[in-house]
């Protein structure tokens, strides 16, 4: 058991360590070919770069009730947290606020990863890509003051029309690991309780 352990806290850590690892590079590779201009000191003022990457259906004027769904890459600074959220407060408040935030959600991931037992693989899998998120966009935090997005999804569906807020692989990894971790604690959960 012991072993087996021990095994699991080492694939956790490969994982976490590559996922970071991605989610870092594929932000410095968006900073350097997507950003075309920044202010020395003011974070707000920048301008970048959108490439479209693909694009299903139409979206010319008067195709508004036909399908339509685009990716692209596109540089955008969040201040704040998903959806922008909080990104009004003054620094002093906010990045504090959010460094806080961040430290206290890692710990309590950890005391989660810990007491899971190991067999239940998914979970501990889910929280380890919870994880690696949170560090991903903490690295972003401490460095820059503020978390870079890059994935631009965009659709319309039956009229409804949507630019999805800017996103990156830290919050593709969180979204993943909570989706994994509530199918852990429905079905995998109520399967194991029925065998005991």
């Amino acid at each position: 058991a012991r072993r087996s352990r021990i095994l699991s806290y080492v694939f956790l850590l490969v994982m976490i360590f590559g996922s970071v690892g991605l989610d870092q590079a594929s932000k410095f590779h968006s900073e350097e070919t997507l950003m075309a201009w920044s202010h020395e000191t003011d974070a707000n003022l920048y301008k970048g770069h959108r490439y479209p990457l693909a694009a299903f259906g139409s979206n010319l004027p008067g195709d508004e009730s036909k399908f339509y769904l685009s990716f692209a890459f596109n540089y955008v600074r969040n201040l704040g947290a998903a959806w922008g959220a909080l990104s009004g407060l003054p620094d002093g408040v906010r990045i504090p606020f959010f460094y806080f935030v961040t430290v206290v959600a890692v710990f309590i991931i950890g005391l989660y990863i810990r007491s899971t037992p190991v067999e239940h693989r998914l979970a501990i899998f889910s929280l380890g890509l919870i994880l690696s998120g949170a560090v991903g966009n903490f690295i972003d935090r401490l460095r820059l003051g503020y978390v870079i997005d890059w994935i631009d999804v965009r659709w319309n569906l039956l009229g409804w029309r949507y630019d999805f807020p800017n996103f990156n692989v830290a919050d593709s990894a969180i979204t993943v690991g909570v989706a994994f971790l509530i199918f852990d604690m429905m079905v995998l959960e109520t399967l194991r309780r029925k065998k005991t």
